[in-house]
């Protein structure tokens, strides 16, 4: 049997953010907060499968008052995999993990099996929700779609699930290319039109009719020319990752671009708009 060393300690809660980020600078990967009755304190737990690691972490943090121990490693991994579970994203769009057979409950639905790995996009996330949520509103059926920051290719994949005829994805990071490559062939799609670099890359004469993306504000304003140019006359773009307290950045370009605003989500702190270019 192959054992690890645990430690158990706790803290004040709004000192939580502060000790973890300590901890995680002192080489802690991973933290498991434990539930109890006091809401006053946070309990924590972190293993390691060195010895010298855990007197090194308990002498350095004598004031988290470390409890150790040792129990039966874990495989954190297959821990990880058994209690991930579909995710509803929108009125018609689940995702799976790849090792989970699931059928949604209405045939017309879209299931999309993905695994994020190093990139971004497995319909958990607020902001991809909100997007996906607006693609409701649009009609694919044989439109032109750039994805701009595709990630895992869960926005660009649903758009072919819903018809669109030709559609191309981008991002700077090519960490997420075999990612979304693989996500294709997981979705019985061929493969991508990605393209690694930036929306200059793209010529004069390209336009698309619809264009999605959920990147942050000051990812998204420095291209906002390209996107001007790369939307047809009355092309639909879906913005999301937008903080709601910064979306007038957003809507005073518009403003000046001649966008028409359709629709717009709020969940929690996240924005998301559907616009149309005039």
């Amino acid at each position: 049997m192959n054992l690890c060393y645990y430690t158990i300690g706790s803290c004040k809660a709004e000192s939580y953010e502060l000790e973890s980020f300590n901890l995680f600078e002192a080489g802690i990967t991973t933290l498991e907060e434990i539930e109890t009755e006091k809401d006053s304190e946070v309990t924590f737990k972190f293993y390691t499968n060195s010895k010298e690691e855990l007197t090194r972490i308990v002498a350095e943090f004598p004031h988290l008052n470390f409890e150790c121990g040792t129990e039966e490693a874990k495989d954190w991994d297959l821990w990880w995999r058994e209690r991930q579970t579909p995710v509803k994203v929108s009125k018609s769009l689940w995702v799976r993990p790849p090792w989970i057979n699931f059928s949604a409950p209405n045939s017309s639905d879209v299931v999309l099996a993905l695994e994020a790995k190093t990139a971004f996009g497995t319909g958990e996330h607020i902001s991809t929700a909100l997007a996906a949520q607006l693609m409701e509103e649009v009609d694919f059926k044989g439109k032109s779609l750039l994805d701009i920051g595709t990630g895992t290719g869960i926005l660009s994949l649903f758009a072919i699930k819903k018809g669109a005829k030709f559609v191309v994805q981008t991002d700077i990071d090519y960490l997420t290319i075999p990612c979304l490559v693989e996500n294709y062939e997981q979705n019985g799609e061929s493969d991508p039109n990605a393209v690694l670099g930036f929306l200059d890359s793209f010529n004069e004469k390209a336009k698309f009719d619809i264009i999605v993306s959920n990147m942050l504000r000051t990812e998204i304003l420095p291209l906002r020319s390209d996107i001007e140019r790369l939307l047809a006359k009355n092309g639909e773009f879906i913005l999301s990752g937008q903080l709601e307290f910064e979306k007038h950045f957003i809507l005073d370009w518009f403003k000046e671009a001649g966008f028409t605003v359709c629709k717009e989500l709020v969940n929690d702190e996240w924005w998301a708009v559907f616009s149309r270019l005039s």
